[in-house]
C-alpha cells in the first residue's frame, strides 16, 4: 500500500519535472544539445537498463521476503496459503475515480499476493526511473549551460587580452617617436 502511494507521488512529480526538463533543453542552442546528446551517450547509464536493474534488485528483495514469510508460515501451518492481495492487505488505495478504482481492483487488488508484488515493483521502477532520468537531465543541462558560458567568457577574455596586445603592439610601432628612432638608426 505504502509502495503504491509513493509509485504515484512519484508519477506526479515527474510530470512538472520533465516539463521543465524539455523547457531546459528547448532553450539550448544547437551545438549545446549536440553536447549534451554525447554526454548523456557516453558518460550516463541508459535509463533502461537502469529500470532494468532496480527492477531487478526490487524483485530479488521481494522473492527473499516472500521466502522468508511463506516459508514461516509453512513451517507454522503446515501449508503455504498464497491468497490475493486484497484478502492479505485490507487496506486499498482508491482514487475515487470508479473507472480508475475497478481497474485497480482487477489489476492488481484480486491479483495473488506474488503477481500484486510484481505489478507493485514495476510501477515503482517506472515512476522512479522518470523522475531520475528527469533530474539527472536538468543538473546536466545546468552544468552544461554554466560551463559554456564560463568558456565563453575565457574566450572573450584572451580574445580580447590578445586584441589589446596586437593595439598596444601597432600603437607603440606605429608612434612618431618609434619612427623618429628607426629613423636615426638607418641614417
Amino acid at each position: 500500500m505504502v509502495f503504491n502511494a509513493i509509485a504515484v507521488w512519484l508519477l506526479i512529480a515527474s510530470v512538472p519535472l520533465w516539463i521543465y526538463r524539455w523547457f531546459l533543453f528547448s532553450r539550448l542552442t544547437a551545438r549545446e544539445r549536440l553536447m549534451f546528446k554525447r554526454l548523456v551517450a557516453q558518460r550516463h547509464e541508459s535509463s533502461f537498463v537502469f529500470a532494468v536493474r532496480m527492477a531487478g534488485y526490487l524483485i530479488a528483495l521481494a522473492v527473499a521476503v516472500f521466502f522468508v514469510v511463506f516459508g514461516l508460515q509453512y513451517l507454522k501451518y503446515g501449508n503455504f496459503g498464497i491468497t490475493t492481495y486484497s484478502d492479505t492487505i485490507r487496506s486499498r488505495f482508491y482514487s475515487g475515480i470508479e473507472p480508475v478504482d475497478q481497474a485497480l481492483d482487477s489489476y492488481h487488488y484480486d491479483q495473488m499476493l506474488p503477481v500484486a508484488a510484481l505489478t507493485t515493483i514495476l510501477l515503482v521502477t517506472v515512476a522512479f526511473t522518470l523522475v531520475t532520468a528527469a533530474l539527472r537531465d536538468i543538473s546536466l543541462i545546468r552544468r552544461l549551460q554554466k560551463k559554456v558560458k564560463n568558456w565563453l567568457r575565457e574566450f572573450v577574455g584572451a580574445l580580447a587580452c590578445r586584441i589589446g596586445r596586437q593595439r598596444l603592439t601597432r600603437a607603440v610601432r606605429y608612434s612618431p617617436g618609434a619612427r623618429k628612432g628607426r629613423a636615426r638608426k638607418s641614417a
